[in-house]
């Protein structure tokens, strides 16, 4: 991507940046996802798509960010900032 904006801008930055959200309840990293980029993935599909691919991610998160000992569930979010100025 900065390839194709370097040219376009006199001066360029990107970064990336992680967040370590803390989350808890059950299956919070599938709740946190659900109300933002997960939202034109289900309301993309009618019935009974939306709740068949919903579980199956939801089971899937579930494995991959497991609560620790005391219950919370650490989520490592990332953002990609990009600031171009022209001359």
């Amino acid at each position: 991507m900065s390839r194709r904006l370097a040219p376009l801008a006199a001066a360029l930055d990107v970064w990336e940046t992680e967040y370590l959200q803390i989350l808890e309840g059950p299956n919070p990293v599938a709740e946190w996802t659900k109300g933002t980029w997960l939202r034109p993935f289900l309301d993309a599909l009618e019935e009974p798509e939306r709740s068949g691919f919903e579980a199956a991610y939801r089971a899937r998160v579930a494995k991959a960010y497991p609560p620790g000992p005391d219950g919370r569930t650490l989520f490592p979010f990332r953002r990609l900032f990009l600031v171009a100025r022209r001359a």
